[in-house]
């Protein structure tokens, strides 16, 4: 055989078991891979209670990913400027919501299963702004950056929300 050339194994096509021929290369794989020991983990329950979440070392970063796929920074029609999260309910975390930014708002439920946190008064939009511009939590990034950001500039030029703190 010269260099180069693939040699292929004779077939008998009427009587080949070709599910056993494609098989053949991970065969061996699948039989080192038996002996691979994986350790096994317990899998944490959810947190029982709003304050639960929030006591969890990573709930500030991950509420700061959770806003990049799921919060809105925007102006309403009527001009109060919201932060909001809407997302498949689920009671405690969307408490923890309110915790965190110190709101006394009723969590909204849509069509039954969707939970809305959302917020528009002047202390609630500063505890926004806290938690993402004057916090060590990691940063908004992509679209949901320039959303934010603009956001703080509508801010900055209402008539009701111009005395709040910015970064």
């Amino acid at each position: 055989m010269e260099s180069g050339e693939v040699k292929f194994k004779d077939i008998d096509i009427l009587n080949t078991d070709y599910d056993s021929i494609a098989l053949e290369p991970l065969q061996s794989s699948v039989e080192s891979l038996s002996k691979v020991h994986i350790p096994m983990f317990k899998i944490p329950n959810l947190p029982n209670t709003a304050q639960d979440f929030i006591d969890l070392p990573f709930f500030s970063a991950w509420l700061v990913g959770f806003t990049i796929a799921e919060g809105s920074f925007f102006v309403k029609s009527n001009l109060d400027i919201c932060f909001e999260i809407r997302q498949r309910s689920h009671p405690e975390l969307f408490l923890a919501f309110n915790l965190l930014f110190k709101s006394t708002r009723k969590i909204g439920l849509e069509q039954g299963k969707y939970a809305k946190f959302s917020v528009s008064s002047k202390t609630n939009i500063q505890e926004v702004i806290n938690f993402f511009s004057f916090s060590s939590n990691p940063p908004l990034i992509g679209t949901k950056l320039q959303q934010y950001l603009n956001w703080l500039e509508d801010l900055k030029a209402s008539k009701r929300y111009k005395n709040l703190n910015f970064p």
